[in-house]
């Protein structure tokens, strides 16, 4: 009973967003500050897979409770213009579908992993597509070395960089994923070399959008509503705002 009632507040919190209409909220979609021209001619065509991305919805209730600049955060696990597709975790759970629905945003970025071979990236796109399905964690408990335990009864530390072990493997643990764990799941057996670490929030460790913008990533398209103001203003720490910065300089916020 109590966990439903939960399942559905955290649900509910998540679809809540401001208006300037009458009661001031409202449930649902809203038009979004990113254009969809701006997705199909600057965004998708600079997509590979692996290949990370981050939004944030203004005015959600959610917003509230999450630390930091970008709230969400997906994986590309297909790239090219014909039909990109990404997987993250949302309230259905853990889905593969466009890479336009997350994109489609207020504030949205792509990132790009530094110094990872292509077998790498096949190997977290291959982790991805083996938790297509799963439930979201609505307690969001970070538990990602305990996800691992599919593996089959592998070593940890085997299991951690085996980037081949069949999906058939999964029924064997039912794990649940947030959006953050979705994407440090995929990339864990990098986790180093990206900076993959949680953070103390609420007395829990937890992994937030924000902690991917690092050196250890390249921005590949960031949407023009990511300013460098509006990143200071909604509290992105002070090496992602340097990387918005010197985004800005080399590619067009009016174009």
């Amino acid at each position: 009973m109590f966990r439903k009632l939960w399942t559905d507040l955290v649900f509910f919190c998540g679809h809540l967003h401001l208006t300037d209409k009458f009661p001031g909220f409202a449930i649902g979609e809203r038009e979004k500050f990113i254009a969809f021209d701006e997705i199909t001619r600057e965004c998708i065509p600079n997509i590979q897979f692996g290949d990370i991305g981050l939004h944030r919805d203004w005015g959600y209730l959610d917003n509230l409770v999450i630390p930091g600049f970008m709230k969400h955060a997906w994986i590309h696990t297909e790239d090219g213009t014909a039909d990109p597709r990404i997987v993250e975790a949302v309230s259905a759970g853990v889905l593969h579908r466009s890479s336009f629905v997350p994109i489609y945003s207020d504030y949205a970025m792509v990132l790009r992993p530094k110094g990872v071979t292509e077998e790498q990236r096949k190997g977290a796109c291959l982790k991805a597509k083996q938790i297509i399905g799963d439930r979201y964690d609505v307690n969001f408990k970070f538990d990602i070395e305990k996800e691992i335990e599919f593996y089959s009864g592998k070593e940890k530390d085997q299991a951690l960089n085996d980037l081949n072990l069949a999906a058939e493997q999964l029924k064997n643990y039912h794990p649940a994923f947030s959006c953050t764990e979705v994407v440090g799941y995929c990339w864990w057996h990098m986790r180093e070399l990206l900076r993959i670490y949680r953070i103390e929030h609420l007395g829990k460790k937890i992994l937030i959008a924000d902690e991917y913008i690092n050196r250890s990533w390249e921005i590949i398209w960031a949407s023009k509503s990511c300013t460098v103001k509006a990143a200071q203003e909604m509290g992105l720490h002070e090496e992602g705002v340097s990387m918005i910065e010197d985004y800005w300089k080399t590619h067009d916020v009016s174009g």
